[in-house]
């Protein structure tokens, strides 16, 4: 069995230079490190030193300049499709327990909603169903999709920011809304389904790190890209 102390030490330096979601991350690196353990039993096994084979090994395997640009690629895809489907699950359910507030919230029968704040729940309503919608046919572009969006890294940058954005205005619109319900019914505030609602927000926040996330991992992949394009031919 051939000893792993050089493998290891090159699997944990590909780990530490790349960024994405951890579980994939592992997968990655646990995979390199089982194809670099076995190229390095096949040549120890045709004469060569456990250590000499461990070198020819990695050195074919590639430096870290070369293969990390597709290591990181394929975390950015991992944490695009990731943020992409919370939201897609997220904002369906919020969707769906709105009508159960409305129909058993503890909104007295003489007070009337004003026409304004109606207005702002339904939009708000749609604007839940419209971003659910819109993250699953996104959704598709990282599965079925992949066939016709080329550049799924531009894609997980494009989640990222379009995530970001969507959810700062889905939550100012959600604030409002439950501010102006608490305003006009103070007993909204211990209703447990409205406070499942501001429970959502939780949500809402993971869902905002998961799309910083896509950007920092698509970058990521750019930087590597142009680090290896700019290198010298030959080199």
């Amino acid at each position: 069995m051939v000893s792993a102390v050089d493998i290891e030490g090159y699997a944990a330096g590909l780990a530490a230079a790349l960024r994405g979601p951890r579980r994939v991350r592992d997968d990655l690196v646990a995979e390199a490190r089982d194809s670099l353990i076995d190229a390095a039993e096949a040549y120890e096994d045709a004469g060569l030193s456990p250590a000499d084979a461990q070198r020819r090994a990695v050195a074919e395997f590639g430096s870290y300049q070369e293969i990390v640009p597709d290591y990181q690629a394929e975390l950015a895809v991992a944490q695009g499709r990731r943020t992409a489907m919370l939201i897609a699950l997220a904002l369906p359910t919020l969707y769906l327990l709105a009508p159960l507030m409305w129909r058993h919230g503890p909104w007295p029968g003489g007070h009337p909603m004003s026409a304004g704040y109606l207005r702002l729940a339904s939009s708000f309503d749609y604007l839940s169903l419209a971003g659910g919608l819109l993250a699953a046919v996104v959704l598709l572009g990282f599965g079925w999709g992949s066939r016709y969006v080329r550049d799924g890294v531009r894609l997980t940058h494009a989640v990222g920011y379009g995530a970001l954005t969507f959810l700062l205005v889905h939550g100012i619109a959600g604030g409002v809304v439950y501010l102006w319900s608490v305003a006009q019914w103070p007993a909204a505030v211990r209703w447990p389904l409205l406070g499942a609602g501001a429970a959502m927000w939780v949500a809402f926040d993971y869902a905002a790190v998961c799309a910083w996330r896509c950007l920092a991992t698509s970058r990521a992949q750019r930087a590597a890209q142009r680090r290896i394009s700019r290198r010298p031919v030959g080199a």
